[in-house]
């Protein structure tokens, strides 16, 4: 099961890119893996942007699917798995 969200985010990043922790809400956690990484090019057509989605885990056990807007450079939480 999971829950949809396209909220904010805050992201401490590598030199590579890749997500260290992530700011939700005034509150950090701490990256432990990144599961997953692409790219998504969206509903172009329709003028939607591209991004670049990856899946975490998160410390305490969340995974979540969080992805920058490649043209807004914003960072969004799209999913979490329970």
């Amino acid at each position: 099961m999971s829950k949809f969200n396209c909220q904010a985010l805050t992201v401490i990043k590598d030199g590579g890119g890749r997500p260290l922790r992530v700011g939700r809400e005034g509150k950090w956690v701490e990256v432990v893996a990144v599961l997953d990484r692409w790219h998504d090019t969206g509903c172009w057509w329709e003028g939607e942007s591209p991004k670049l989605f990856f899946r975490l885990q998160l410390k305490g056990g969340s995974v979540w699917e969080v992805f920058l807007d490649l043209e807004e450079q914003a960072w969004r939480l799209y999913k979490i798995y329970d």
